[in-house]
């Protein structure tokens, strides 16, 4: 049984990140060891997402989500990206064209050509 919760993990690592006299290499090695000390080392994955959300709220930025259906230059969104937002791309091969933004998990702009149809065929079989 876990000894605590996800959440409490990741808010423990952000508050940890924030001092300047730990190294990272030390600060990680620990962070595991305590995991590995409590039985939780399956539950790291969700601890980093979570993690990653508390410092991007922290620091005011956000997480940049670009799926394409092939790799593209995503120069062109840079005025929209400021210094410290994650930036990710990722290919799908189902969107055919266009673009799918998801910023911070949460909110989504579908510009893909397979949501246009999607879109266009449902309204007709109603």
């Amino acid at each position: 049984m876990s000894k605590y919760k996800s959440v409490y993990y990741a808010k423990a690592l952000v508050d940890a990140m924030g001092h300047k006299k730990i190294s990272e290499k030390k600060l990680i090695t620990n962070f595991l060891n305590l995991l590995q000390k409590n039985q939780d080392v399956k539950k790291i994955g969700e601890i980093i997402l979570l993690a990653e959300n508390l410092l991007l709220k922290k620091t005011g930025n956000k997480k940049i989500v670009f799926e394409t259906a092939r790799e593209v230059n995503l120069e062109s969104f840079d005025s929209y990206i400021k210094k410290g937002d994650i930036v990710e791309e990722r290919i799908n091969t189902d969107l055919v064209a266009g673009v799918k933004i998801t910023i911070n998990g949460e909110k989504q702009l579908d510009l893909s050509l397979k949501n246009k149809l999607d879109l266009l065929f449902n309204k007709a079989i109603k």
